[in-house]
């Protein structure tokens, strides 16, 4: 199970997500969510940051195996491409299965999802 800070993100461009979100590293004496300031190099306490919002627990699934990718790719569902990625392995959680076409984001978090990816398979 892991904790996330979220924060709102000042640099964010018009219309784009306006918000930013870090891994909870640790807990203080007192409860509260520690994230790791990268310019200070050391833990800070979230709350007192500018821009927070609040801090969530993100219910990580546990992997129960791995699949070969096979002749499948993933493609953007907006892209003209046909040609799309090759999947290189499924992961399989205990309700899905997720195609593995590269590696997760910085937070851990795969890009890939149905409601932007569409899967095919090659000739």
């Amino acid at each position: 199970m892991r904790y996330y800070a979220y924060f709102t993100d000042s640099e964010a461009a018009e219309g784009e997500d306006d918000e930013l979100e870090v891994r909870v590293e640790s807990w203080d004496d007192d409860g509260r969510a520690l994230v790791l300031d990268q310019e200070e190099g050391r833990l800070v306490v979230a709350k007192d940051r500018p821009g927070f919002r609040r801090v969530e627990r993100y219910e990580e699934p546990q992997v129960r195996g791995v699949l070969p990718g096979g002749n499948w790719r993933l493609r953007k569902k907006d892209s003209p491409s046909r040609v799309g990625r090759q999947v290189v392995a499924f992961l399989v959680y205990d309700t899905y299965v997720r195609p593995v076409s590269g590696l997760p984001s910085a937070n851990g978090r795969w890009q890939t999802t149905s409601a932007n990816h569409d899967l095919f398979q090659s000739d």
